[in-house]
Parts: C-alpha cells; structure tokens; sequence
C-alpha cells in the first residue's frame, strides 16, 4: 500500500497577494493622520505570501516572506513551524528540526506543530519520537484534525513494521473521519498481511460502498484472492485492473508476480 503522512494546513486560506504592508487605521484619525502600522497583519500577509511561494515551489520567495515575518513577530511559533516546513522540504533537516523545537519552545501545547514535526521525524526513521510527538498532538483538547494524525501513526507504523499498531491506527483515523475511505485499502493489505482474510475482505466491501474502483482496490482483492486460493476471482480482478489501468504499479506488479508478497 502506497501511503502518504499527512501535514496539518497552516493557514486556512490564502488571501490575494499585495504589494504593501499592513497598516490599521487610529481611532478617531484626521484628515491627513498617517495610519499606525500592524505588525501582526504584516506578518500574516507575509505567512501567507510564502505559502503560496512554496505552493509552487518558489523557494526564495517563500524563505524571503518567512524572513520578514519573522521581523514582523518575532516570537510567533507559528511563523516557526513554517520556516521549519520550508527547512524540510529544501532538504535542509538540522535546521528544519532546530526550528520545529524553536517553535514548541515558544507554544509547547500547539498540535499542529507536534504534528507536523512527527511526519518530519517519522520521514527521518525516527519512529519512536515520532509517535511520541503524534500521541502529544492527540492529548491536546481543543485539536480538532485527530483523524489525520492517526492517519500519520498508522503510516509512521507501518513504515516501521509495527503492523498491529498500523491497524490500531488506520482504524481509529477512520472511526474519526469516515470519508477517509481509502484507509480501508491500507487495512485490507495489512490483513493479508496477517493472513486475516475475513477483515480484508470486509475492509474491501466497505471501500467499495464508498469509493469509485481504483488499482489499488484491484490490487488487494488480487492478492486476496491469490491468498485464499480463489483462482477465478483473482483471474477476474487481474483482468479488471490490466483492463482499466494498464499503466499503474499496479499492473506492473501483477505482471511480475509480485501479489504474494
């Protein structure tokens, strides 16, 4: 199962961009009074100027507005996250670490950051720390994105060949946000895994009721069917999958022989 860790949005929505600073206007201003400058504004325009930069992978700028918010507010761990985001992405890792713990120093309680720095360190190897940093963001009581972190443990798990732990996971993620619907393919390839071939074939059932068919879902009732024996079955999903998406791993997979591992 190809699976992806999860990082939590920064900001919600990114605002058009603009060309100047931001300024409140003085209660009471006169004609002519010049308008007091906001810093906290600025450094927002600025964080979400250097989320769209990174968006399209225009790294300069976004480590440019980064920098100016961070003159802006120098202390806001959010800003921090961020830059540590961008660390990570440029491949920079010891900077990107350094600023995550920069940021948890400033805002020790801030989930999102906790989750965020658990896909850095689960992409590192690191599994132990970084399913500790994944179970402190879901101790936090106003986090509201629990699903998806799960979702981090259960991949973070599985990288690390804890299968039962990937499964504990996977489920509770789904159990929190039911339209995460693929996760039942990540379940199914566990428990063929684990030779528990009922469950998979529930897991399948259930993607099926919500999700259009893919190679993937293909893919598993294959090796189910490979695992249980059922030769027809798996001659008819073979034939599906090499029909449907002739160029997926998938069927490069089938076609080498590969579904018995």
């Amino acid at each position: 199962m190809r699976q992806t860790l999860v990082i939590i949005s920064f900001i919600v929505l990114l605002s058009a961009c603009v060309s100047t600073e931001t300024s409140v206007t003085t209660k009471n201003a006169g004609a002519g009074q010049k308008m007091a400058f906001d810093p906290q504004g600025a450094a927002d325009t600025r964080v979400k100027l250097a989320l769209l930069y990174l968006q399209r992978n225009n790294m300069q700028q976004a480590k440019e507005n980064i920098e100016k918010a961070l003159e802006y507010q120098p202390d806001d761990a959010n800003i921090y996250r961020i830059f540590a985001y961008y660390y990570q992405r440029v491949k920079e890792y010891d900077k990107a670490e350094a600023l995550y713990k920069k940021s948890l120093s400033l805002d020790s309680e801030n989930p999102d950051t906790y989750n965020n720095y658990g896909t850095f360190l689960c992409k590192q190897a690191r599994y132990q720390e970084a399913e500790d940093a994944f179970l402190t963001a879901l101790e936090q009581s106003t986090y509201s994105a629990v699903a998806n972190t799960y979702e981090n443990a259960g991949v973070c798990s599985e990288k690390a060949g804890v299968l039962d732990k990937a499964l504990y996971y996977y489920q509770y993620a789904l159990s929190h946000n039911p339209n995460k619907s693929y996760l039942n393919l990540s379940l199914a390839n566990l428990n063929i895994n684990k030779k528990d071939y009922k469950a998979a074939r529930l897991n399948l059932f259930n993607y099926q009721k919500k999700s259009k068919t893919s190679a993937e879902y293909l893919w598993q009732w294959i090796r189910l069917s490979y695992a249980t024996e059922k030769n027809a079955s798996m001659n008819k999903y073979a034939g599906k999958l090499l029909e449907e998406f002739p160029e997926s791993q998938q069927a490069l997979d089938y076609l080498n022989h590969e579904y018995y591992e």
